[in-house]
């Protein structure tokens, strides 16, 4: 019986903190707007030209490349303490390296997964082959993932 009190406390508080309302730390919320302007610019300047654009992490701009930046204290990669998103655990997917992004003019991109973290919280830009996007965010008080 005090097992089952005991994890139906778990099930409540992991519901409450749900529920909860908490806004990502500052230097996340910058990234995910650099994420969400890079691959708007990304898409549209595909689609006017007529050419590939691809988005890569930390190189310099070039003609038919967009740069990502981070802001000051946001990391590339998934800390080992946080756990896959449910979606990619039998993936096969392991790498913490982000790779370069191709988005074409069909809006149609390459597939691909980055990981961003500031101390405990985590986002994670999901990009599929038709070109939706999907951004989780990491919550360390309720141990999961969550879309933003």
């Amino acid at each position: 019986m005090r097992a089952t009190g005991s994890t139906f406390l778990q099930q409540a508080t992991r519901a409450v903190v749900a529920l909860w309302p908490s806004p990502l730390c500052q230097p996340l919320r910058a990234a995910q707007a650099e994420l969400h302007r890079s691959l708007h610019l990304a898409f549209r300047l595909a689609a006017i030209h007529h050419r590939t654009v691809v988005l890569e992490p930390c190189r310099q701009a070039a003609v038919g490349r967009i740069s990502v930046r981070l802001p000051e204290g946001v990391r590339w990669g998934r800390p080992a303490a946080i756990p896959l998103p449910p979606s990619l655990a039998d993936s096969g997917w392991r790498g913490g390296d982000p790779y370069p992004i191709t988005v074409m003019p069909q809006r149609r991109a390459s597939a691909n997964v980055w990981f961003l973290h500031h101390g405990r919280e985590a986002l994670c830009l999901r990009l599929d082959l038709s070109g939706s996007v999907e951004l989780l965010r990491y919550r360390p008080l309720l141990g999961a993932w969550t879309s933003c």
